[in-house]
């Protein structure tokens, strides 16, 4: 993941961070995977998604985290998305989630 130095806190109010692993299909790349599921899902402009620069890949999953609006349905948002990319993902779960209020 990302080494980059934490949001200020103004950045994080009302967001919720969640961490998730995903599982690449075999003969799926993982940082190729990582880089399409970084383009692919966007969510709505007011979500204000905003993946990790990078992310981490070990025995085959990727683990990254995202920020993303406390009024999104996150699970709608990405996790749906992500179980959409039929021979790409295999599974996908989600590690940790933190809200900011």
């Amino acid at each position: 993941m990302s080494e980059a130095a934490p949001p200020a806190q103004e950045e994080m109010q009302d967001r919720r961070m969640v961490a998730i692993a995903v599982k690449p299909c075999a003969g799926v790349d993982p940082q190729t995977l990582y880089t399409k599921m970084k383009e692919t899902i966007t969510s709505q402009p007011d979500y204000k998604l905003k993946w990790d620069d990078a992310c981490k890949v070990e025995n085959g999953k990727i683990y990254t985290s995202f920020t993303i609006a406390l009024e999104a349905d996150f699970d709608e948002e990405v996790m749906e998305v992500l179980e959409c990319m039929e021979g790409e993902v295999e599974t996908q779960e989600v590690t940790f989630m933190n809200a900011f209020e």
